[in-house]
């Protein structure tokens, strides 16, 4: 058998419970692009594995998911890149929509996979790793769990890929709280708000987890497939796949903004002070109290 241990994502099964397990503890489980294309084909296969009921989406180390791994989406994007003539290189809007529609299919398979999954989240929830909580069946998570929607002080504003399901799940008015401040909530927060169907402590998010999900496999085979079909079919005539479609070019028009001079922008404090100063400038400038 080979070594999977180097993989991003290990797939674990004991009993009718399958685990994805997100492994970059050392990135708090940022992903790349490969390794999120990897987790869904992953994904996909536990759904079609007949001895697994229910899937448990985890990440080892402190963390859940921090997001997207930063450099590999300026090097996909070329927000670094320059042409032959020196100047800055910007990838096309057709290249863009092309990539994001990618994205698209990714977190649509979360939202619409065959069987139950739940997310076991720890440490900080943001941006990609924010998205798989919002979209899977079940959520339980620690007293201290950091979840935040920080990708949108990038400039986005409420431009993101599910919008639907967020105004379902917290509303619209807390939606737009949410996406315009970027600003961050606890666990039990996340429960209040609807995002987390339990939160627990630390001590305990495992062993609860485990307990939810053995549950979750008391039930038939059929009809723990057909239930999900149902409530996906449910979600769809609420625009749960437009919303995806609407997403991908949402974001290819996001990642293109252009930005007046006195307005924040991370891409020019990233290539003038560097990744570090430009995530604490984004931060304060979200933060202050005024202008």
């Amino acid at each position: 058998m080979s070594n999977t241990s180097h993989h991003p994502v290990l797939v674990e099964r004991s009993g009718h419970v399958g685990r994805l397990v997100l492994n970059r503890p050392d990135k708090s489980n940022a992903l790349t692009f490969d390794d999120a294309q990897f987790l869904v084909e992953r994904l996909h296969e536990l759904e079609a594995d007949d001895d697994i009921k229910v899937i448990i989406l985890k990440g080892r180390g402190r963390s859940f998911c921090a997001g997207h791994d930063f450099d590999d989406v300026v090097r996909v994007f070329g927000l670094d890149c320059k042409g032959a003539d020196g100047k800055p290189f910007r990838m096309s809007q057709r290249a863009r929509l092309s990539f994001d529609k990618k994205l698209a299919d990714e977190y649509m398979a979360f939202q619409y996979a065959e069987k139950p999954v739940i997310a076991q989240v720890q440490g900080s929830a943001v941006g990609f790793g924010m998205y798989l909580t919002e979209l899977v069946d079940l959520v339980v998570c620690a007293d201290d769990a950091k979840f935040s929607h920080a990708e949108q002080r990038l400039g986005f504003a409420g431009n993101t890929w599910h919008l639907n399901m967020q105004i379902l799940t917290y509303g619209p008015k807390k939606v737009r709280e949410l996406l315009l401040f970027g600003s961050q909530f606890d666990g039990k927060d996340a429960e209040r708000l609807g995002l987390a169907n339990i939160s627990v402590p630390a001590a305990d998010l495992e062993a609860t987890t485990e307990r939810w999900a053995e549950k979750v496999a008391r039930n038939p085979r059929d009809a723990i497939v057909l239930g999900k079909a149902i409530h996906n079919m449910a979600i769809d005539s609420l625009g749960g796949s437009q919303q995806f479609m609407r997403g991908a070019v949402g974001h290819t028009l996001g990642t293109g903004l252009s930005f007046e001079e006195d307005e924040f922008n991370f891409f020019r404090e990233r290539r003038d002070k560097g990744t570090k100063a430009a995530y604490q400038n984004r931060d304060a400038t979200y933060e202050r109290e005024t202008l």
